[in-house]
């Protein structure tokens, strides 16, 4: 499946587990020797009374992630094609807390993606950032009109990387103003490298320009992927819509990949 561009691969271990390790999921997500993915999502049954799944989130490095936002999405239209739920508001758990998805009346599926917490605190950085969680972290990098995204993607890179900033690692998110609604994103995402598209980094970079006054909700995210809306408050949960798609469906043999 994919959502504008940023694409995974989804098992469902309601009734069976698969017993995943990193290495596989690794080998898994090879564009050459393997499926090929950005990140692989897993559905379980939740033990929490309020959920009705546990939604697990993979890299395609292997290690397990607390959020993505379009990796939610490609969530519920796979729960809803595969008749797993008969409910339009679906509750899930997940490493972040609890998020609930829907779908709008233009085939748009939308995420309550919580809270955003940001600290406006300039970095030390060559390059300053904020940092914003959205149950996993980012960076979010403004650019100037007239700054070349290319120009900035070492810096990214070198972001990432600073353990004394992020211990755990960051999704580094380089954003410009189109107008008062609009913006344009590029995110280097942990453990998966620059992607089609990211959720979460646009709900980052999108409470990070709202905050700062600098555009307007609701705020179209534009990535090369495609696009997401973003609407926020400024103080309640903030609302991810967008697109997903299936892609194919397949198996393949676990023994081949131990």
């Amino acid at each position: 499946m994919h959502g504008i561009g940023n694409d995974f691969i989804i098992i469902n271990q309601l009734e069976r587990q698969y017993n995943l390790n990193s290495k596989i999921i690794k080998s898994l997500s090879h564009r050459q020797f393997g499926i090929g993915f950005d990140q692989l999502l897993i559905i379980e049954n939740s033990s929490n009374s309020k959920a009705e799944f546990k939604y697990r989130i993979f890299n395609s490095d292997g290690n397990e992630v607390e959020q993505c936002g379009n990796g939610a999405r490609c969530f519920y239209r796979f729960v809803k094609d595969k008749n797993l739920t008969k409910k339009s508001r679906v509750t899930v758990e997940t490493k972040s807390g609890l998020i609930t998805l829907s779908e709008n009346s233009n085939n748009l599926i939308s995420v309550d993606m919580g809270k955003p917490t940001i600290s406006l605190k300039s970095s030390d950085s060559p390059k300053p950032f904020t940092k914003v969680s959205m149950g996993n972290p980012h960076a979010v990098i403004q650019l100037k009109e007239n700054d070349k995204f290319e120009d900035f993607l070492k810096l990214a890179i070198e972001i990432q990387a600073n353990k004394s900033w992020f211990p755990n690692g960051v999704n580094v998110g380089l954003v410009k103003i189109m107008n008062q609604n609009s913006i344009r994103l590029k995110v280097l995402e942990r453990g998966s490298g620059f992607t089609l598209a990211c959720g979460s980094g646009a709900c980052a970079a999108s409470a990070t320009v709202i905050l700062k006054g600098l555009v307007k909700s609701p705020v179209t995210v534009h990535m090369d992927g495609g696009n997401l809306i973003i609407d926020w408050d400024g103080n309640n949960s903030m609302i991810m819509s967008g697109p997903t798609e299936i892609v194919f469906e397949g198996e393949f043999n676990l023994n081949l990949k131990k």
